[in-house]
């Protein structure tokens, strides 16, 4: 059984009709009386909320929304309004939403091949309770290749690898078993090669199925294991007759050097009249011992891969720009390919979130370099950022052993990857090296960019020192005062509850220096973040956006369809945890943070906080605010 994923567009079509049916049972059984879907005259139809917290003015010397600065409830704040409106400080409810106690609404079967998954790392047996299959099914089939944000990555790995239970299928939903295929084939499009090995391992033997058997012999090529990828070919190749299984045979006739098993089943490839691969071809000739060249991979595979191992050919540099997602994480973990491609795959996968920094640190300090070009790695690395010289840096900033000149380092490669575009990926790369130095005095230039980049690489209790220090110096430096104001919202929006307090006068500090350092942009900011803050749990004044109703009042926003806004609304509102979090990562998409408009970024991070997922929700606030420039 081989389960296909079809285009975005007939996804959404299939979604939004599995959702709209799946509602009418819900309806049909009301008490019987009409369904109102407004309130009545008189009726407040928004749920009560608690008031926030009242504002608090800091005391002479200290700076708004520090931790040691609270003490007893003071006046509200006289320090002005926020274009001409001033803060909500008189208990009026917040813009919060109370999250609902989650419902049983169906009891769930035993486990069965489609609820396998890994224990202890996913989300629960019952987290699709309340969920028809058909529904869950769809959902898992929608999900993005590759979510364009780190934390949702997280989660949506941790949603396919959970051992959720569902209702066994109906005769139209396919045999059991098509949901674990579905999940299987979805981590693989992420790149996740350890999960689904780990998955897959666990499967009985008699649950092999085409598309099973196939994930099974990829995942094992893919991480060096050519014996077990062959036992598979030889055990079930052939029972299937596509094209992959045919060549997945000769790719193990030729690892063991059959010759003329090679040319019969070349042969019958040739007659099977499937495109031909020339790449596939040469390597097989290759491998044979003819003399080839092969300068170009454009779309490499496993049984590519396996090939080029085998024949001792190196892989061409073109394979790493539209490797997918799997491929891309075997060349950078593995030790074959020259340190060139390993690195760009590297760098590649980490900015994907599906290589870890510590393994382009490792390539980074192998990279060859010589004293003068350690000495000169901050100016090559000005001048031209390439594999070379973005190793070269980084082996100075490990190495150098005077913390100021360390230090001095890695702000050139911060600065650096800000102004291309590689500024998440390169903190998350540097945040062992800031983590393991301490803020001292002729260090506190670094501060800021520390505990910025810290918090990028979702590092919120390394940060705290530096923070700290900024706090600390703050109260009689002004740059300091203003570096704490951009990073307060930041620390807000991490939990950190220790270096910080909610306070208003803070927030208001905050967005009115945001506001003047851009005035044009000033308004629209400091909206996307007030939002994320909101939508994060902060308690975030109800009458604060009246402050911007200057306009523009429209704007060209891309939304989700309707149908799965209001899914996501039902099943977030009703308890219903695994279809809340499917459909918040449908609804985010492949788009990078950077992309997504205020509107669906707010909505997307209150329903991972709906889903039980506080924390998860906080990290996809707080990359989302750094992905827009905060």
């Amino acid at each position: 059984m081989t389960v296909s994923r079809t285009s975005r567009a007939a996804r959404a079509s299939g979604l939004a009709l599995a959702l709209a049916l799946a509602a009418l049972p819900a309806l049909a059984q009301s008490s019987g009386q009409p369904l109102r879907l407004f309130p009545l005259p008189g009726q407040d139809e928004r749920p009560p909320t608690a008031a926030p917290q009242p504002s608090q003015s800091p005391s002479p010397g200290t700076l708004p929304g520090s931790a040691t600065d609270r003490a007893a409830p003071a006046a509200p704040s006289q320090t002005g309004p926020l274009q001409g409106t001033p803060l909500q400080t008189d208990g009026t409810p917040s813009l919060r939403v109370p999250m609902p106690v989650p419902v049983s609404s169906n009891m769930l079967p035993a486990p069965t091949l489609d609820s396998l998954g890994t224990a202890g790392q996913g989300f629960g047996q019952d987290i699709w309770n309340g969920t028809p299959r058909a529904v869950a099914q769809r959902l898992l089939e929608s999900l993005p290749e590759m979510p364009g944000s780190h934390t949702l990555h997280s989660v949506q790995r941790r949603l396919l690898i959970s051992p959720a239970l569902l209702p066994p299928p109906a005769a139209e939903e396919g045999p059991e078993g098509t949901v674990l295929t579905i999940r299987a084939q979805a981590l693989r499009e992420m790149g996740a090669l350890d999960d689904l090995s780990a998955l897959l391992d666990n499967l009985p033997r008699s649950a092999q199925s085409e598309g099973l058997s196939r994930l099974s012999l990829e995942t094992h090529l893919l991480r060096g294991q050519d014996d077990q990828a062959c036992a598979i070919a030889r055990n079930v190749g052939g029972t299937y007759g596509s094209a992959f299984w045919r060549r997945a045979q000769i790719v193990c006739d030729a690892l063991a050097r059959e010759s003329g098993r090679v040319d019969l089943g070349m042969t019958v490839l040739r007659e099977m009249r499937v495109p031909e691969d020339r790449a596939f071809n040469r390597l097989i000739d290759a491998v044979m011992g003819h003399t080839v060249v092969l300068d170009s991979l454009p779309a490499p595979t496993a049984l590519h891969l396996a090939l080029l191992k085998a024949a001792n050919m190196p892989v061409p540099a073109d394979a790493v720009a539209d490797a997918p997602p799997a491929v891309l994480a075997a060349l950078a973990k593995s030790d074959y390919p020259a340190a060139e491609i390993s690195i760009a795959a590297a760098e590649r996968g980490l900015a994907l979130g599906i290589v870890p920094a510590e393994r382009l640190a490792a390539l980074y300090k192998a990279y060859p370099a010589t004293p003068a070009q350690l000495a000169g790695a901050i100016a090559a690395a000005e001048k031209k950022s390439d594999i070379a010289s973005r190793a070269h840096l980084f082996r100075l900033a490990s190495e150098e052993s005077v913390p100021l000149a360390r230090t001095e380092a890695i702000a050139a490669a911060l600065r650096i990857a800000q102004d291309s575009g590689d500024y998440a990926a390169t903190a998350r790369l540097y945040a062992g090296l800031i983590a393991g130095m301490q803020p001292t005095g002729e260090m506190i230039w670094f501060a800021e960019p520390a505990a910025h980049a810290l918090y990028a690489a979702g590092k919120a209790e390394e940060a705290r020192p530096w923070l700290l220090a900024i706090r600390d110096r703050g109260r009689f430096d002004e740059m300091a005062a203003t570096a704490w104001l951009r990073l307060w919202p930041l620390a807000r929006l991490a939990g950190d509850d220790t270096a910080t307090v909610w306070e208003n006068t803070a927030l208001e500090a905050s967005l009115n220096a945001l506001i003047a350092a851009r005035p044009n942009e000033g308004p629209a900011r400091a909206t996307l973040l007030t939002a994320l803050l909101d939508a994060s749990g902060e308690p975030v004044p109800s009458t604060l956006w009246r402050g911007w109703l200057d306009g523009p009042y429209s704007q060209a926003t891309a939304l989700p369809s309707p149908t799965l806004w209001f899914a996501l609304d039902s099943a977030g509102q009703e308890g219903r945890t695994g279809e809340t979090l499917a459909l918040a990562l449908v609804a985010a998409g492949s788009e990078p943070l950077e992309q997504v408009d205020t509107v669906p970024l707010r909505r997307i991070v209150q329903a991972l906080r709906q889903a039980s997922q506080p924390e998860a929700s906080r990290q996809l606030a707080l990359e989302a605010a750094i992905a827009h420039g905060f």
